[in-house]
């Protein structure tokens, strides 16, 4: 009885030690490019042009043991202009693989707020993408962009 209460304690205290300082998450900071396609709600006033081939940017630009800061920067394959989006997240206390960023749009005229699912494997982002409030969705492989 008395070695599983002192079980208990030590990962009580060990737990929370590690989203405080880092250890256990993965590195992420840098830059990571995919390209995906988008698909649109009925509602969406992008809807009628069909599924569009798209290009991001998403930038991790800091990390506090667990929270993740980044920047999101996408366009549609040929524009010129970067749609730019801020997120917030946090990568999992359970699984420090596993991460989710929440997302608000800051530029541009086709700006969203959704939320990024995302998981980390082999120096790989995989993230899904829901934005309920424009009907916007989409899955991307991201690779870390090089020299960043």
């Amino acid at each position: 009885m008395l070695r599983n209460l002192v079980a208990a304690l030590i990962l009580a205290i060990a737990a929370p030690a590690s989203a405080d300082d880092g250890s256990g998450f993965p590195q992420i900071i840098g830059t990571w490019t995919g390209t995906y396609l988008v698909a649109f709600a009925k509602s969406n006033p992008n809807h009628d042009k069909g599924l569009l081939q798209t290009e991001m940017e998403l930038e991790i630009t800091k990390l506090d043991g667990n929270l993740i800061t980044a920047t999101n920067r996408w366009r549609r394959i040929g524009d010129k202009e970067w749609i730019v989006e801020e997120a917030m997240g946090t990568f999992s206390l359970d699984d420090p693989t596993r991460f989710v960023l929440a997302e608000a749009g800051i530029s541009g005229d086709d700006v969203s707020s959704g939320i990024f699912n995302g998981v980390y494997v082999d120096d790989v982002l995989m993230v899904t993408y829901a934005g309920p409030e424009t009907g916007v969705a989409f899955a991307a492989q991201l690779v870390k962009k090089e020299g960043k």
